[in-house]
């Protein structure tokens, strides 16, 4: 009897062996999709140092087979405050395509941004023990660094000599006189912006009324630093028609509008 069982004992371990053996064996791998098959597309990223934002990208996927967890793993020299996940199904007739979301803080203004670039990771195909292999694709990305800077102290004034004087959102003047507007600009960043770097643009909305004026901010601006009080006028048309018209007071750097507010100017007869 005692053999017997011995018998029995080793049968079922010889069993216990072949199932394991086949269970192994069922294993099996698969490549992953290769970054060369996976295409992405983001806008050039404009934003103000230490502020968040939202950025987009188009993820598309060139192979048959799916990827899945594809997520926004970098983007340099941003920081990577969240991201989304999805999956993309691999293609049929034509290579699908996704939208994917993720949000980025940015750093200081004078950081250098020469080989800006965004990687992405996905999953896809599996190893030798059955998990998902991780794979990454990185691409060049423009990425623009703003000024915190913005304009104060805004509005019309009687004329040049008048600058620090209080001045007002809406003025009125006869066709020919010259509208004079009286601004200054702070720093509200934490790093210094460089003389000349600044425009400011009065754009005057009916072109029948008056054109626009311009001037750079010639003074270099530290932390928390402010420019000079400004002024500049805006010539009103002899011929201009009565009425009124929007004037749009715009801070520029490097042709990107980082604040804009804006006056009424009033043609009376």
């Amino acid at each position: 009897m005692t053999e017997l069982v011995k018998n029995i004992v080793v049968i079922i371990a010889l069993i216990g062996m072949v199932f394991v053996s086949g269970c192994t064996d069922t294993v099996e791998t698969s490549d992953p999709v290769s970054a060369d098959n996976v295409f992405l597309d983001i806008a050039p990223v404009t934003i103000k140092e230490f502020h968040e934002q939202d950025i987009s990208v188009v993820v598309t996927n060139n192979a048959t087979k799916a990827i899945e967890s594809v997520t926004v793993s970098d983007l340099v020299p941003l920081t990577l405050t969240g991201t989304a996940s999805v999956n993309i199904a691999g293609k049929e007739d034509t290579a699908e395509s996704t939208i994917l979301n993720a949000k980025v803080s940015a750093p200081a203004f004078d950081t250098d941004v020469n080989g800006s670039s965004m990687t992405i990771s996905y999953l896809s195909g599996a190893d030798e023990e059955g998990a998902p292999i991780e794979r990454t694709k990185t691409i060049p990305v423009n990425v623009t660094l703003l000024p915190d800077v913005k304009l104060q102290f805004l509005g019309f004034v009687e004329d040049m000599d008048s600058l620090r004087t209080t001045s007002s959102e809406s003025w009125e003047l006869e066709a020919g006189e010259n509208a004079t507007i009286s601004f200054s600009v702070k720093n509200h960043g934490q790093s210094t912006v460089p003389a000349e770097t600044l425009r400011v643009v009065a754009d005057v909305d009916n072109k029948l009324i008056a054109d626009q004026a311009s001037m750079n901010i010639s003074q270099a601006m530290a932390r928390s630093g402010t420019s000079y009080t400004k002024g500049m006028q805006i010539p009103v048309k002899e011929d201009a028609p009565n009425g009124e018209t929007d004037v749009y007071v715009r801070l520029l750097y490097d042709g990107h509008i980082i604040d804009e507010q804006k006056l009424v100017l009033k043609v009376k007869l």
